[in-house]
């Protein structure tokens, strides 16, 4: 049996490394290996320690420039470690995590760059950790620089440097702060659900012992909407679809394309970034219905969508699809794929895109320079100088309006309108529109205009007659014939009394059309004052023979 090594005690000593660096002709710091450069080395400035640790294992740690505050800090790491030796303290699990920073101290969280100027990848710190594990979740490039600068934006300006530094508390005067400076309140949402994400990032990881972040709330957006939308109706769609046919291209898109982009927009509801993914290797006009399945990678949830096409829409597509194919190179647009059929499909066509182009980038615009194309010539075609005035006070197809602008999401809004009007059920429209719930689908992007308002109201009954004096009167002395109804219909099943009433009403003369043949109150009293009389027998019938036992007693 091997004799149990001996431990080491547990000391430590203070130094400052040497710093060898190279400077070039001109005095300033070059790589090594650059011509004329000279060695300069000297004492760093920052005191580093050395000291073994409880489980004798000897470490190294940067303190700080001063050396009395280094030697403090030294002095509580040596007793911290005799105390876990000593059994005296439990070890932090997270104490490695403590120490790490959240930003890269080379390039704060921005971009790192090596000696040759380009980009670098960054390590040794919780961001770059927690951006790996959001890309390893097969998250968009988007959404992973959107989350990374919102991170690296709240740590900075709240001056976070390690996790013990992380406080709900600050992050949130922050975003205070930063909405009394212009920041939107949904903007301000996305900074708060991003460092939460974080927050339990680190809990689950093993990093923290709770999320900093889990008591830190949301502000209502709805006080502060800085972009609402609005859908197009139907005749604006039919001028939008007219003035993109005939325009100028946008983006490598021509006038068609665009036309049926529109389309295709409005009648799946397809968000952009969605619509440029799309191949003809999306389309299937061989089922029944015909489908467009949008693909998991360029979904907004992650997950294959395969979703039924209009039959009018199919029809397009085909003719557009065909004329796309039909045209030449001379054109300067590369032809697409054949429309899958039954001879071909094996897929060995060339899945281009449907729409190619940088165009989501800009689809507000190439959406808003349309509209504004269709609206003068609408105004152009006004008859006299009379209507045109009244065109231009008009709303129609403007960009914005009272009721919101018409960008190019604007179009997935009219879908859901118009299922809505449709008369869809929320159910059917929520999956349709593929959203998370139906409260999202009704509230946000059902919009209902006044004429849809009067409709409605409309289809309530008419206006209640005013009430004759007559009428009062009955009211007053119990006769109205609704009461006298009431009763009637409320009795049991022996409809002796129903008889008798009908009976004295014949014998008071009274006229079977006329609204008010009904008995008198006094007649009405009469028959009803015994319950007998107003349950057509004796209330509770004894067997022949019965005698009370009370009685005979």
């Amino acid at each position: 049996m091997k004799p149990k090594p001996k431990s080491k005690r547990i000391t430590g000593t203070l130094y400052q490394p040497t710093v060898t660096r190279y400077v070039g002709q001109n005095g300033k710091r070059v790589s090594k290996g650059t011509p004329g450069a000279k060695v300069v080395r000297k004492k760093s400035a920052t005191w580093r320690a050395r000291y073994h640790d409880a489980d004798g294992v000897t470490k190294t740690c940067s303190l700080f420039d001063d050396r009395e505050a280094s030697e403090a800090k030294l002095a509580d790491i040596l007793q911290r470690e005799r105390e876990l030796k000593a059994g005296i303290r439990r070890r932090d699990p997270f104490e490695i995590h403590r120490t790490t920073p959240l930003l890269c101290p080379k390039c704060s969280g921005a971009i790192c760059v090596d000696a040759k100027g380009k980009p670098s990848h960054c390590v040794g710190n919780h961001l770059a950790a927690y951006v790996e594990y959001l890309d390893a979740k097969n998250n968009t490039p988007k959404y992973l620089q959107m989350t990374k600068a919102r991170l690296r934006g709240a740590f900075v300006g709240c001056r976070f440097d390690v996790i013990d530094d992380l406080n709900a508390g600050r992050v949130s005067v922050w975003l205070k702060d930063q909405r009394s400076g212009g920041m939107s309140p949904a903007t301000s949402n996305h900074y708060a659900t991003a460092v939460k994400s974080f927050g339990n990032w680190l809990f689950k990881d093993r990093r923290y012992p709770e999320n900093p972040f889990g008591h830190l709330e949301k502000v209502n957006a709805r006080v502060d909407v800085r972009v609402v939308r609005r859908a197009l109706d139907q005749e604006e769609l039919a001028a939008l679809v007219g003035a993109a046919e005939a325009g100028e291209p946008f983006r490598d898109l021509t006038g068609a394309d665009k036309a049926m982009l529109y389309l295709m927009a409005a009648f799946t509801g397809l968000r952009s970034s969605e619509l440029a993914s799309l191949t003809p290797d999306s389309l299937d006009f061989r089922c029944n219905p015909p489908t467009v399945t949008v693909e998991a990678a360029c979904s907004k949830h992650r997950r294959e969508d395969v979703l039924p096409l209009h039959p009018g829409l199919a029809v397009r597509l085909r003719q557009w699809l065909q004329e796309r194919n039909n045209r030449s190179l001379d054109d300067g647009v590369i032809p697409f794929a054949p429309i899958r059929t039954d001879a071909d499909a094996d897929g060995s066509g060339v899945a281009e895109p449907l729409f190619p182009g940088t165009w989501p980038d800009r689809a507000a615009k190439m959406l808003r320079r349309d509209l504004e194309a269709a609206r003068e010539k609408w105004l152009s075609e006004a008859a006299t100088d009379t209507e045109r005035q009244e065109r231009q006070r008009s709303d129609f197809l403007k960009y914005d309006t009272a009721d919101g602008c018409a960008d190019f999401h604007a179009l997935r809004h009219k879908f859901v309108t118009d299922l809505a009007a449709s008369g869809v059920h929320p159910k059917l429209a929520k999956e349709l529109a593929r959203h998370s719930t139906i409260t999202l689908t009704m509230d946000r992007y059902a919009h209902v205009g006044l004429l849809d308002m009067n409709a409605a109201l409309e289809s309530l009954p008419g206006m209640p007659a005013r009430p004759t004096a007559e009428r009062v009167r009955q009211v007053s002395t119990g006769t109205d014939p609704s009461l006298v109804a009431t009763l009637v219909a409320t009795e049991p099943g022996n409809l002796g009394s129903s008889h008798k009433l009908s009976r004295k009403t014949a014998a008071a003369g009274s006229d079977s059309s006329d609204s008010h043949n009904v008995s008198s109150q006094e007649e009405l009293s009469e028959d009803l004052t015994s319950p007998e009389k107003w349950w057509g027998g004796e209330l509770n019938p004894r067997p022949a023979g019965y005698e009370s036992a009370a009685l005979t007693n």
